[in-house]
């Protein structure tokens, strides 16, 4: 079962403000038993996202992570490592 952060939580502009209601909405999610859980570079929800995942307490082995790059599609090896940092994560599923 698959939660998305994008349509609903897209944030336009930069992405250092933390939308506290959408973390607080992919904790409920993942609470829920949501396991696949989606981002994406664009959506600019990829720090609340990681900072939903860490307070969930759920281990991450549990979780299906899965992001997607658009910005920095001429880089991947940096769009990733990006994205990892923004999602405090090792690594992503897909």
């Amino acid at each position: 079962l698959g939660y998305g952060t994008g349509t609903a939580w897209y944030k336009g502009g930069d992405d250092k403000d933390i939308d506290e209601k959408c973390k607080e909405a992919i904790k409920t999610a993942i609470k829920l038993g949501f396991h696949h859980i989606d981002g994406a570079e664009v959506y600019n929800t990829e720090r609340e996202l990681g900072l939903a995942i860490k307070e969930s307490e759920v281990a991450r082995e549990k979780l299906f992570v899965t992001t997607k790059v658009i910005k920095n599609i001429q880089d991947i090896p940096n769009a990733i490592d990006m994205s990892l940092k923004k999602l405090q994560l090792d690594y992503v599923d897909l």
